[in-house]
């Protein structure tokens, strides 16, 4: 198949070496957009930062979406890309590509919250403290505490296999009424999950339904001890609200993700003596081109072979 990326020059080479794939063409940087129609597989990248707004307003190609028959996106998320490029006639998403490392990421930060490890991290020169303190101020654990999740796809679900080596207890809150997949996993109403939660994972996509999901309210009725990672997107919170709580001495966050991104120069939230900013890593890891080629070849096998695609979008 012939098949058209937005990745760098130099992986038109690789991609055209790829089983399933007879001709590779790089789509140059200002014509990202200017997606060609003469090819049967577009391989995309989301827009970051300005070229989000430049992604969702993008004008049509003429006479779209042509001869394409699968576009596939080298993201998890299906934000951030024009509306028209869903109507082609087969989308599919990275989901899942990305779960383990994220996973990783969510329980280290929630790791180092409850460790406190920037705090007793000795700095040079600075005298030991009196182990006793800690007797009466102790390092918190995660064993017992309760992880509430908020969305339960791959990556939801990879955060709460590891909480539930550290003996955590975990409940989720999903959009379907479907029953939780995991054993160790128990669904439960939004507002509860808010509610119980010491530890709050926000893993969802961002739609219309999940903007400022956890809204003034629901960061009202959290525990002001609870410690927030966001790991989905930045519009899941209402950012404002939460900068309101932090003042009041609520709550904690780690957050991967803000909007938007980058926050602009002098936001309050970085640099919050309660909150913790990432640049959009915690997806990084060593494995990830490899992953997201490996998905790109299943999924060019399974559209010839007629078979349900890997992250299918409808």
């Amino acid at each position: 198949m012939r098949i058209a990326h937005q990745f760098a020059p130099p992986m038109s080479a690789m991609l055209a070496g790829l089983p399933g794939i007879t001709t590779a063409t790089h789509i140059p940087q200002e014509d990202r957009w200017a997606l060609p129609t003469d090819v049967d597989v577009l391989f995309v990248l989301h827009g970051q930062g300005h070229d989000r707004d430049e992604a969702n307003h993008a004008p049509r190609p003429a006479g779209w979406p042509g001869a394409v028959k699968l576009v596939q996106l080298a993201s998890a998320g299906a934000d951030d890309y024009p509306p028209w490029l869903f109507e082609a006639p087969a989308v599919a998403s990275a989901s899942g590509t990305t779960a383990i490392p994220i996973g990783e990421y969510a329980l280290a930060v929630m790791l180092a919250h409850a460790k406190q490890l920037a705090a007793i991290t000795l700095k040079a020169g600075e005298e030991w403290p009196e182990r006793t303190q800690f007797i009466d101020q102790p390092l918190a654990t995660l064993h017992g505490r309760t992880l509430g999740l908020v969305g339960l796809g791959n990556i939801a679900r990879q955060v709460g296999k590891y909480a539930h080596a550290f003996g955590m207890e975990i409940i989720a809150a999903r959009a379907s009424a479907a029953p939780s997949p995991d054993p160790y996993i128990r669904t439960a109403p939004l507002d509860e999950v808010v509610a119980r939660a010491d530890h709050l994972v926000l893993a969802a996509p961002i739609t219309p339904a999940t903007q400022h999901l956890l809204n003034a309210e629901r960061l009202a009725r959290m525990k002001a001890t609870a410690h927030i990672v966001n790991v989905g997107r930045g519009g899941l919170i209402d950012q404002d609200a939460l900068l309101a709580e932090l003042d009041k001495g609520r709550l904690w966050a780690s957050l991967d993700v803000t909007d938007p991104e980058p926050l602009p120069a002098g936001h309050r939230l970085q640099g919050h003596p309660r909150c913790r900013i990432t640049p959009h890593v915690s997806w990084s890891n060593p494995d990830i081109n490899r992953r997201i080629m490996e998905r790109l070849v299943e999924n060019i096998r399974r559209l010839g072979a007629g078979e349900p695609l890997l992250g299918a979008i409808d």
